[in-house]
């Protein structure tokens, strides 16, 4: 059983200084940074003043008088924790049989099974309705005054106050409830050609869980107002934007085939083939609801015809199918000083195909590491280059039909020292991406000039990582 429980809050202040007065200026002195000072910043900077949080802090416990609330920061604070309120429960069982065979003298072997699986799942969320400031009439369209603005219920309040919040936000007034299973066998074949050449193949379905976002329920319904009480055909009621706890997992058939090649001084060379047939995939589609769409989502059968924002099972097949290779050997072959150094590469190729609207966010058509290793006792040295290709995120419509946000391709540089302080204690170095190289987003489409296609650059910093490990 696993139970995710957020409740989340943005807490804000302003600060009135010692006078009592936000309007005037005050240093930020006080509570100035003391400990990131003296740092070189981008483009030509240097030693730029920050706020410490911890020092504003401490101002606050010392003079709470010094600080205050605005009326639009606690709208915003309650608006932040309702929105942020969700809960989920999931719980899954399953059940698991294997059998293996040997043939043809145990050069052929067969490794097979099958499993069973049963997920529930209960979520709590948000629900949101902005139409419930207004008033209705007995029909249920919107009251409008005598000059056509729609009447306002007088327990809303203003525009962006706190009671409109509270009337048109339910703090987990959204639930769901729903369950799946399903039966997922494999099968693993390997045949000895020779001592040292393996031939594999295999089959198993798979399945993928929706994230755990799509499962707590969350909804935004906003309807049009027609003045003269008469539905334009034209034009869209409304627009609902829910997530679908209704979606399935997607299931895959998975097919590979490889070759493995194993050198007398201990290198490895492979390399193979490999398809996935994916059914019931996930992708992001606005269309016009229908009554089928309604009672899938569990919303009132009234917002037929409504513009509908979901995620959604698509349907036919995706397909994942690519090549990848593996390089491992020692440089032993030219001499004493190779011994201590072996090589190795590997690297996946990906080609992509389904729906236009199939989420492929989280496949990364190429990608590849290569380095060397060097280990001499008590010391090893490893370097690692981590090259990940250009990554296509999801759609942009706004910025052009066949605009998305991409991030970019990168090579990162791994650093890890190995020292044998005993037989059982280790001192162990990490470095990650020691050559600090930034993750850029793009977003352009085809029209799209090359000097706009930047979005963000981030940069991550060197993570360094130095400790101990041992067996006892």
């Amino acid at each position: 059983m696993k139970v995710r429980d957020v409740r989340r809050q943005s807490i804000n202040w302003t600060y009135l200084g010692p006078d009592g007065n936000a309007t005037t200026p005050d240093s930020p002195a006080p509570f100035g940074m003391r400990n990131y000072v003296n740092q070189p910043e981008f483009y030509g900077l240097s030693n730029l003043p920050w706020v410490s949080l911890y020092r504003a802090w401490d101002g606050f416990e010392a003079n709470p008088g010094h600080w205050t609330k605005t009326p639009a920061q606690i709208t915003t604070e309650e608006q932040f924790r309702i929105n942020n309120s969700e809960r989920l429960e999931e719980g899954v069982m399953s059940l698991y049989s294997q059998a293996e065979l040997g043939l043809l003298q145990n050069r052929l072997r067969i490794l097979t099974g099958v499993r069973f699986e049963r997920t529930t799942a209960k979520g709590e969320g948000v629900a949101y309705d902005p139409n419930a400031v207004w008033v209705r009439t007995a029909s249920g369209a919107f009251a409008h005054a005598a000059n056509g603005a729609r009447i306002r219920r007088p327990e809303a309040g203003a525009a962006g106050s706190l009671e409109e919040v509270r009337l048109t936000r339910t703090d987990r007034g959204f639930r769901a409830n729903r369950s799946y299973d399903g039966y997922y066998p494999s099968v693993h074949v390997t045949w000895n050609l020779r001592e040292n050449l393996l031939l594999r193949a295999a089959y198993a379905r798979t399945y993928g869980r929706p994230d755990f976002t799509n499962l707590i329920p969350n909804a935004t319904i906003d309807e049009t107002d027609f003045d003269d009480n008469i539905p334009d055909p034209d034009n869209i009621p409304g627009r609902i934007t829910v997530r679908n706890t209704g979606l399935k997992p997607w299931s895959a058939d998975n097919y590979d085939l490889s070759l493995e090649f194993y050198t007398e001084q201990g290198g490895l060379l492979s390399a193979g083939l490999f398809r996935k047939d994916i059914s019931d995939f996930f992708g992001n589609v606005v269309k016009v609801a229908t009554a089928a769409d309604l009672q899938a989502l569990d919303l009132d059968p009234r917002y037929a015809g409504w513009r509908l924002s979901t995620t959604y099972n698509l349907g036919g097949i995706a397909r994942v199918s690519g090549m990848e290779f593996n390089v491992r050997h020692s440089l032993a072959f030219l001499g004493a000083w190779g011994r201590a150094l072996q090589v190795f590469a590997n690297g996946t190729k990906l080609d992509l195909d389904g729906d236009k609207d199939a989420e492929f966010g989280s496949f990364v058509p190429e990608s590849a590491n290569w380095g060397f290793s060097w280990s001499r006792k008590p010391v090893t040295v490893m370097l690692k280059w981590n090259y990940r290709g250009t990554q296509q995120r999801s759609a942009l419509p706004g910025v052009g039909a066949d605009a998305y946000e991409y991030v970019r391709g990168r090579t990162p540089v791994d650093l890890n020292v190995d020292v044998q302080l005993r037989p059982n204690l280790f001192l162990y170095f990490n470095g990650q991406n020691i050559f600090d190289r930034p993750e850029i987003l793009e977003r352009y489409g085809s029209q799209t000039p090359g000097y706009a296609r930047r979005y963000q650059e981030m940069t991550h910093g060197v993570q360094l990582t130095l400790g101990v490990k041992g067996t006892f």
